[in-house]
């Protein structure tokens, strides 16, 4: 059933991305979220989108030209007494719910349930994840101008864009390295680049200070950070490979895009590193070649900001579980 609902919203979320990295090819520095001024993709009710919808919904406002990234489906429209526009499209959000089921009687419980029943009782039962998704159009998909002038403008105002020219300040970030709380040893000191050894399972960076600007120093922090997820004794994502090839051209893509959320998460923008500029239109013609190759990109992504954001005080939530829902 997952595979199915994969194969029929792949297309859509792949020819999604193409089209951002197409952007990228042009001028590698573009910020993969060009606008923070409007906030995270949201519903009409405030409730924040999560997981990988996130970038694919900022993505979507930034190629359609949408005022701001709020969403509804099409009941949330009619209850609030708006109609979509005669010939929109669609967007798939997806999310995962959990079923649990006995091992035995096949019997299923609510997940909630579950979770009351003793540890030695929740032994024989099986958590079963399964995809599910619906989809949501853009305020500027639906009549609210007209038909609700005030609340539309309210909603479309930007708030001022950062100066990050005197350099950002990501207190979640800051504490985390006073502390060290990260995963595994992180050390700044002076040098021209950033590297995380899997071998030696330890990050170096730069110092704050060589950066031209503060978000550049924490995306730089966050990419590293993404790698060092995938050691053999975290995610088990890394694998032996050489520059170039498209295993490392891979775990590059995921380091892109969980510091691109997390920088999201985080309240800043994040520009590809200069260095991966080889590798969009490698990147394009995977996604070109296999659709579903964005899912496994994406199954990974949420894995790796999930444990960023775990580590990270005062983060904003940016991953479900996989027993909740998207709010639809």
């Amino acid at each position: 059933m997952n595979q199915t609902i994969i194969d029929t919203i792949a297309p859509r979320l792949t020819e999604l991305v193409i089209k951002k990295i197409e952007t990228l090819t042009s001028d590698w520095q573009k910020p993969w979220i060009a606008d923070m001024t409007h906030g995270l993709p949201r519903n009409l009710r405030g409730t924040l989108y999560r997981a990988g919808n996130v970038l694919m919904l900022l993505f979507l406002s930034e190629i359609m030209g949408y005022r701001t990234p709020v969403f509804m489906t099409f009941r949330q429209a009619k209850e609030e007494g708006l109609n979509i526009r005669k010939g929109s499209d669609a967007f798939p959000v997806y999310f995962w719910k959990m079923y649990v089921r006995h091992k035995e009687t096949r019997k299923k419980i609510e997940l909630a349930d579950y979770y009351r029943l003793p540890k030695e009782q929740q032994k024989h039962y099986d958590l079963i994840p399964v995809m599910r998704y619906y989809p949501v159009f853009n305020l500027d998909q639906t009549d609210m101008q007209e038909q609700q002038p005030e609340r539309y403008a309210q909603l479309t105002t930007s708030t001022e864009p950062k100066d990050y020219s005197d350099g950002l300040a990501c207190g979640p970030m800051d504490r985390m390295l006073e502390r060290q709380s990260w995963l595994c040893p992180i050390y700044l000191k002076y040098g021209n680049r950033a590297s995380y050894s899997p071998s030696l399972d330890r990050i170096i960076c730069p110092l704050k200070e060589q950066f031209p600007e503060g978000a550049a120093f924490y995306t730089t922090l966050l990419h590293e950070m993404s790698h060092s997820t995938g050691h053999p004794n975290r995610l088990g994502r890394l694998k032996e490979s050489s520059y170039g090839d498209a295993d490392y051209a891979r775990e590059e893509l995921v380091a892109e895009l969980t510091a691109a959320l997390c920088g999201a998460m985080l309240d800043f923008a994040t520009t590809p590193r200069e260095e991966n500029a080889a590798y969009l239109n490698g990147w394009l013609e995977e996604l070109q070649k296999e659709p579903t190759y964005l899912f496994d990109i994406l199954t990974d992504v949420n894995r790796a900001v999930r444990m960023i954001s775990e580590r990270l005080e005062d983060a904003a939530p940016m991953i479900e579980d996989a027993a909740s829902a998207e709010a639809a």
